[in-house]
């Protein structure tokens, strides 16, 4: 058998099937895929990079106090954040009738079975108005109830629960341009950091830890007046490995690079 053959089908095969190859599919999605292009809806599945790396959006039902669109965030203030890409984010709101807060929901799951250790699932969300309740769950896979994170933003503040550290609110300064980055980093097979990063009017910073895996994401807003400054704009949905899977993966690659080189030379 010739060695030199082998070496880089060898050093492949090793990164294949090194633990960095299992894991949530990386990849991304945002309100600007083809996907989308007819609208936000139940089943649509859209991606910029690596398709499958999420699930297909399961939505409830749009009715005229239900919203689920693509839109620009401008309507959301006219000091709007920077959420759009392509002049689109992902819209919903959920009007207050009665006694019925009328709650818009989206979940997506992170494909194909959650986050491994050292990946990272992150989100922009978008807010004005604080009356009602809008924000995000995240999820593990758990009979019951697998909400193992919530961030609302609700009762003129913005708070954590469910979380294993750091819940409680994060500062209610108000601000017209809020954008929050919304970050689970898995760091190990029991639970995982989770960070809040708070741009526009107001700058802040928020840090703690979950338990459990992260399988997916609820996102949702209800019980609001139903103006456009009511709504909950999301978009930027991202899955990457952490830095050093990364240096890992461009080694193995280097590797591979070097070995066919030689080969080449003295074959």
């Amino acid at each position: 058998m010739n060695t030199k053959k082998c070496i880089p089908l060898i050093l492949t095969s090793a990164l294949l099937c090194s633990p960095f190859a299992s894991g949530a599919t990386l990849g991304s999605d945002n309100a600007s895929a083809t996907a989308y292009d007819g609208g936000w809806t139940d089943g649509t599945d859209g991606s910029i990079t690596g398709p499958g790396a999420f699930g297909q959006w399961f939505l409830n039902a749009d009715t005229t106090d239900i919203v689920h669109e693509v839109t620009s965030v401008s309507s959301l203030s006219s000091n709007a954040p920077n959420l759009d890409t392509g002049g689109r984010s992902f819209r919903m709101l959920g009007r207050q009738v009665g006694g019925d807060p009328n709650e818009a929901t989206a979940f997506r799951f992170i494909d194909p079975a959650g986050l491994s250790v050292g990946q990272t699932f992150s989100i922009d969300i978008a807010v004005n108005f604080r009356n009602g309740f809008k924000g995000i769950d995240l999820r593990s896979s758990a009979v019951g109830d697998p909400t193992i994170f919530n961030f609302n933003i609700g009762g003129d503040d913005y708070v954590v629960n469910n979380a294993a550290t750091g819940n409680g609110s994060i500062g209610n300064t108000y601000s017209d341009d809020t954008l929050f980055n919304v970050a689970f980093e898995q760091t190990s097979a029991g639970g995982g950091t989770w960070s809040i990063t708070r741009s526009g009017g107001v700058t802040d910073f928020d840090t703690g830890t979950y338990t459990g895996v992260a399988r997916s994401i609820k996102l949702y807003a209800g019980g609001t007046d139903g103006n456009n400054q009511d709504a909950l704009f999301a978009n930027n949905l991202l899955t990457v490995p952490e830095p050093a899977q990364v240096a890992f993966m461009l080694g193995f690659a280097a590797l591979i690079g070097v070995s066919v080189r030689k080969y080449r030379v003295r074959h």
